[in-house]
């Protein structure tokens, strides 16, 4: 019974924290909406949408006072949306990449307020972790030799400070792991595009080749092993792999 409790209390505390924030963002959203709301009641819009018969069941059966109520909070909605979609279109842009490190910067700097929004920051980031596993591409990086390549994992691209500071203008951020036990080592790289060769090879594939230190390199021809996706992911050195990714990239934000 106590660890179905904390099972259930870990499991809502997300949800009503989320819910929280979303209210007081829609409930801020609302209040800068008034001098709207006005300009629609004038056009005769809201005369318009208070006379439909599905307004004034949600107006009777309390959800909402008014249907002033009821329009702001659509819009309220519908507003929030589209600025959490523009900023999202803007962080995935190189350059939008800059002023959200700048905002974070400058936020994070803030004492009290620079703790917690550091912490739903991680958070976020952890999201963004889970929906694409960090790694995107298996590449080849020439090394030690000029007919010497190291298999990586591609996990970005690389910071716009560190282009300035190199003077290349497309750089990528590649995990070189040292096998068979990429926990123990591996190097966080800023490579020039042009530098990076691409290679015939999926993540399941390029993981496999860095456990077996090259034995399941060529599986498909040779048969010699068969690990399934599921199975590789939820093995220990995956874990370990995806954890020292992770980490790396923490110690490259601070």
């Amino acid at each position: 019974m106590y660890d179905s409790l904390i099972t259930g209390v870990a499991i809502m505390i997300p949800v009503v924290v989320t819910l929280y924030i979303v209210s007081i963002a829609i409930g801020f959203v609302r209040n800068a909406l008034d001098p709207l709301i006005r300009v629609l009641r004038w056009a005769g819009l809201i005369q318009r949408i208070e006379s439909g018969g599905f307004v004034q069941l949600l107006i009777e059966i309390g959800i909402y006072a008014d249907v002033v109520a009821f329009v702001s909070e659509l819009i309220a909605i519908a507003v929030l949306v589209l600025v959490i979609a523009v900023v999202g279109v803007v962080g995935r842009n190189r350059y939008g990449q800059r002023v959200v490190d700048v905002f974070d910067l400058v936020v994070s700097s803030i004492p009290g307020v620079g703790t917690v929004y550091k912490s739903f920051r991680r958070m976020g980031d952890v999201v963004l972790d889970e929906q694409d596993d960090k790694f995107q591409d298996v590449k080849l990086v020439q090394c030690f030799d000029e007919n010497v390549y190291v298999l990586g994992f591609k996990t970005g691209e690389a910071p716009v400070t560190i282009e300035e500071s190199t003077g290349h203008e497309e750089m990528v951020s590649m995990f070189l792991p040292l096998a068979p036990n990429p926990v123990t080592g591996g190097l966080l790289t800023y490579i020039p595009q042009s530098d990076v060769h691409d290679i015939d090879m999926t993540i399941e594939e390029g993981i496999q080749s860095v456990l077996t230190s090259g034995v399941a390199t060529d599986q498909g021809a040779s048969g010699t092993l068969d690990i399934g996706l599921e199975e590789l992911q939820n093995s220990q050195r995956y874990q370990d792999i995806r954890s020292a990714v992770v980490t790396t990239d923490y110690d490259d934000e601070d």
